[in-house]
């Protein structure tokens, strides 16, 4: 079983894929390849085109545009020779040691088709408390997606959705399920995995989260960084609920409800008012959304 590494990266992420990268060789002989899809960053790609000469392994994918997060995934997965695709976040720290052996033991299960393991936040200070430690990785039928992805369980557990910082899947399942999907390229990209998630569930494969193995998540928390989430989340939040649910007026309106309540809830925890100043992005998300689907049906 040969496990291609992919890693989309860009321009201003100089620093932390350096070390991801670096780390990443120390565990090479555990590893097929490692694919790294770069937007702009000329300094990236200089710095990786001289690392490969010492390692084959590393493999460069540069484009003088931004491409996006979903674009530069694809890209990667269509150049991957290996049988299980594993995307890492470029802002990952480390790896437990046991992390490949365990993957490739959990990937011996046919169906299994995706495998995440735990997430652990480097930043210590948490805004949200878990309530309840064994709800991991559910789907409401609301479209709310529970994560509690660093929950210290120890046996793994068949969820519904996984963190995307560390997700490996068959490259077979993959291209079935036709990769992600480019239209979440727009601010954040968020919820493009989950989408992923939820087809290959669909195609009757299960996703496990298997805690035994973790990464350490070196993911910044700014106040600029804070204002991007929440502009971009209502709008590919809808997209995601309108495009997996195809939810009824009634249960449009509950989604929308249960978003209010979001909405004040996160402004108290973040003490920023920027959750009800983009709350109205959800009629944004409406808008991308028939954008999106008329646009698939006339190509059709």
């Amino acid at each position: 079983m040969k496990i291609s590494v992919i890693i989309p990266t860009c321009e201003g992420r100089e620093k932390e894929i350096r070390k991801l990268i670096n780390y990443l060789l120390k565990m090479r002989k555990k590893i097929f390849e490692i694919i790294v899809v770069i937007d702009k960053s000329e300094e990236t790609r200089k710095y990786l085109t001289n690392l490969r000469k010492k390692y084959k392994i590393l493999k460069i994918l540069f484009s003088k545009e931004r491409r996006g997060r979903c674009k530069a995934k694809n890209e990667g997965a269509k150049n991957a020779k290996g049988d299980i695709l594993l995307f890492l976040d470029d802002d990952i720290r480390t790896l437990s040691k046991n992390y490949f052996d365990v993957l490739k033991k959990d990937f011996n299960n046919l169906m299994i088709g995706a495998v995440s393991g735990r997430e652990i936040k480097e930043r210590k200070a948490q805004k949200l408390k878990k309530l309840i430690s064994s709800r991991i990785g559910i789907i409401t039928s609301l479209g709310e997606v529970i994560s509690n992805f660093d929950t210290n369980i120890e046996k793994p557990k068949i969820v519904k959705a996984l963190p995307g910082c560390n997700f490996a899947v068959r490259k077979d399942v993959f291209e079935k399920v036709g990769g992600f999907d480019e239209n979440y390229d727009i601010g954040t990209a968020y919820r493009e995995e989950t989408d992923l998630q939820v087809r290959i569930s669909k195609l009757g494969y299960k996703l496990l989260f298997d805690p035994r193995i973790s990464v350490i998540h070196g993911e910044k928390e700014s106040p600029e960084g804070i204002k991007k989430w929440f502009k971009w989340y209502y709008i590919l939040n809808t997209y995601f609920f309108l495009k997996n649910f195809n939810p009824s007026p009634l249960k449009f309106f509950l989604f929308i409800y249960k978003e209010f309540l979001g909405c004040l809830i996160r402004t108290i925890i973040y003490k920023t008012p920027y959750s009800i100043l983009y709350f109205p992005n959800i009629t944004n998300g409406i808008i991308y959304f028939k954008k999106k689907t008329t646009t698939l049906n006339e190509e059709f």
